[in-house]
């Protein structure tokens, strides 16, 4: 389990860095296909955790279509909701406080995204500091997909192309089944 956390971790930073790049402009232009952009492979493991989390996957992918004009505005809401959701469910409030009373809490005094992380590594028996110090990383690159969803729900339609929002899609799609496996990981 160690060891697939890490391994999870570390693809999803690699992912990041390819998002960054290809919002950035850095990453040179490639003949890349984008006929992968509707698969909704995730639905099994969101399924497992509520349906209407699947269905939203199946929506943020469907609006990956390239007649779509507003596509990123609709995957980046969907996925960012996915996210919260996932947090939501599996770590409520409560749970977070009972099992952490000391974590990080917003200014509502309800405990951050990062706590809510740090909640499942800790129901899992995760809490070693090297461990810790390695997941803190992918932590951070999650929170920083919700400002790319900012971005992509906030700005004008095709704020991405569908260059940028392949990578966007890989990201979440890691980010998902990085949270699934600290969920259902026993």
């Amino acid at each position: 389990m160690y060891n697939r956390i890490l391994d999870l971790s570390e693809r999803e930073t690699a992912n990041s860095v390819t998002v960054a790049n290809r919002l950035s402009g850095m990453e040179p232009e490639a003949d890349e296909q984008v006929d992968g952009l509707q698969d909704a492979a995730l639905g099994d493991q969101l399924r497992n955790i509520s349906v209407d989390l699947d269905n939203r996957w199946k929506g943020a992918v469907f609006a990956l279509n390239p007649t779509n004009p507003d596509a990123a505005r609709h995957f980046c809401t969907s996925a960012r909701e996915i996210f919260t959701q996932l947090l939501v469910i599996k770590a409520p409030d409560a749970s977070v406080i009972s099992l952490i009373p000391d974590c990080d809490r917003t200014e509502h005094g309800r405990p951050t995204r990062r706590a809510k992380i740090r909640y499942f590594l800790h129901r899992k028996g995760m809490i070693e500091e090297s461990l810790e110090d390695f997941v803190e990383q992918d932590i951070e690159n999650i929170l920083q997909l919700f400002r790319v969803f900012n971005d992509g729900t906030h700005g004008s339609a095709g704020t991405f192309d569908f260059r940028q929002l392949s990578a966007i899609k890989k990201r979440v799609e890691d980010g998902i089944m990085f949270l699934t496996e600290l969920i259902t990981a026993s």
